[in-house]
């Protein structure tokens, strides 16, 4: 239930579900209270004033009358939106994702993309002049390295796509004349191979779309007559296979994405309507499913991309500057529905995720943005 929002001496009230309310204060001088409401009948009361002489006292009450009492220093003529708000109220309301700026100084050219190799977490993005650029973060202390750019210049024209292959990070873009271009970083040496052309001819018009499956590393493309088309490499040999197109009518509009689960290495599209149609590999039969569309409205407004996390295969989209998702399960068999995630930033690109639940979009001020799924 929400209440009724007034606004006075330029407070600005938030209204969450369930009836709990926060009040907000952003002017020097001002006193803002923030209070909820829980099914249980327990109220959490939190009063913040910001003064020219910048303290800030936060108080909590708890049901069990407790109070805790913090007085951060904040700098002089600085707003402060701090509200101290109980964990039970924090699940009152619709925000379910946490999102966080990746620090540092980037203007990304494209989508952002992200992996997990040696223990760090790398997100890549593209600049104008069709550079690769790359920040780092230890998962273990929450660091980030800064902004670098990947040796060479590929000319990239699309999104990165990055897997782990053979102890190697390995990145591709799409270059032009519709080829697809790699590098690979080695961990042990921390040096990058220098960038090289994927054989044959790919005729991609959209990013690559990488999944490690079989004991292979495949690449999907996107090509001019909406199709899907795909290579792998074996690492045993060091060969490529030559390309092929995925069977069936995919009507696909955008870039594809993968993911493997079930045993199967399931291939998503969005489509001129806005849907997003599957396909299925198995590598037993060798063999492909039909292509299918994910039930549901899914409103997609960018290319797709999958993860595997909880049990579940999630699927996202952007849409209207939020984030779609549905995620199917195996046990059932059945797709959950198209919701939309809760929390995000305005975003402005495809989302892009690289396991654990992890997503990176852009979203304002052209800065890349990190969230977590939730279970």
């Amino acid at each position: 239930m929400s209440r009724p929002v007034r606004t006075l001496n330029r407070l600005f009230v938030l209204t969450l579900t369930l009836g709990a309310t926060v009040v907000v204060a952003p002017t020097a001088g001002a006193t803002s209270t923030a209070s909820a409401s829980t099914a249980g009948g327990a109220t959490t009361t939190a009063s913040t004033t910001t003064t020219a002489s910048p303290t800030t006292t936060a108080g909590t009450s708890t049901a069990g009358g407790a109070t805790t009492t913090a007085s951060p220093t904040t700098t002089a003529g600085a707003t402060d939106t701090t509200g101290a708000m109980s964990a039970v109220t924090r699940r009152l309301a619709a925000v379910q994702t946490d999102w966080t700026p990746v620090p540092g100084p980037m203007r990304p050219g494209s989508a952002p993309e992200t992996v997990t190799y040696g223990g760090d977490r790398f997100v890549f993005t593209t600049t104008g002049l069709g550079r690769v650029r790359m920040n780092r973060q230890s998962v273990t202390e929450q660091t980030w390295a800064g902004w670098t750019t990947v040796p060479g210049r590929p000319g990239a024209r699309s999104t990165p796509t990055a897997e782990v292959y053979g102890g190697q990070l390995r990145l591709f873009v799409r270059a032009g004349a519709g080829q697809l271009l790699t590098t690979g970083y080695d961990l042990s040496t921390g040096s990058w191979s220098g960038w090289t052309a994927v054989p044959g001819a790919a005729g991609a018009r959209s990013a690559p779309a990488t999944a490690v499956y079989g004991g292979a590393l495949h690449v999907f493309v996107r090509t001019a007559d909406d199709a899907v088309r795909t290579a792998r490499y074996q690492l045993s040999s060091d060969t490529w296979s030559t390309w092929s197109t995925v069977p069936g009518t995919a009507n696909a509009r955008s870039a594809p994405a993968t993911a493997v689960y079930g045993g199967d290495l399931h291939v998503f599209v969005r489509t001129a309507d806005r849907a997003v149609r599957t396909a299925r590999y198995q590598l037993s039969s060798d063999t492909w499913s039909t292509w299918s569309t994910v039930p549901g409205t899914a409103k997609a407004g960018s290319a797709p991309t999958a993860t595997v996390y909880g049990g579940s295969l999630h699927l996202l989209v952007r849409s209207a500057g939020t984030l779609r998702t549905t995620r199917y399960s195996l046990s059932t068999g059945q797709w959950s529905g198209w919701t939309t995630l809760a929390g995000t930033p305005r975003v402005t690109s495809a989302p892009g995720s690289g396991g654990g639940g992890v997503i990176v979009v852009r979203g304002p001020g052209l800065r890349i943005y990190q969230g977590q799924l939730p279970l």
